[in-house]
């Protein structure tokens, strides 16, 4: 987790730290990194930010092979739910889930709204040093 804040606060601190013509350029970084395509456009001073996030996105593939999902919050409401007290439905799902990481990719909606790139702009308020070079 440590490492994805890290690298988000990094990208927002390369594209600056103001909400609105900023945020379009954090969802295409986003985007760029969801579909795999070329960083070339972005600023080179994002380019380490975006390795490390499209490594860490990388581990999505085997979860969405998995368990069909790559949300967290589908996936610990199903763990909720199951009865995790028969040794069987316990053993099937520990083996289901061994080694799936699911990080944060940069976007979360409150309603229509991407709040994700706001939230790590308050991170950075509130923890301003420098996050990664």
């Amino acid at each position: 987790m440590t490492l994805t804040r890290c690298a988000h606060q990094a990208l927002i601190q390369t594209l600056g730290n103001g909400p609105n013509g900023q945020d379009v350029v954090w969802h295409r970084a986003m985007d760029t990194i969801a579909s795999g395509s070329d960083t070339a456009m972005m600023p080179a001073q994002c380019k380490s930010a975006l390795a490390v996030l499209r490594a860490l996105h990388a581990r999505t593939t085997e979860a969405r092979r998995r368990l069909e999902t790559t949300s967290p919050r589908l996936l610990a409401t199903a763990l909720l739910m199951a009865n995790r007290a028969d040794p069987q439905i316990n053993e099937s799902a520990t083996t289901l889930m061994d080694g799936i990481r699911l990080f944060p990719l940069g976007r979360l909606y409150n309603g229509p709204t991407d709040i994700y790139p706001a939230l790590v702009r308050e991170w950075l308020d509130a923890d301003p040093q420098p996050v990664m070079t």
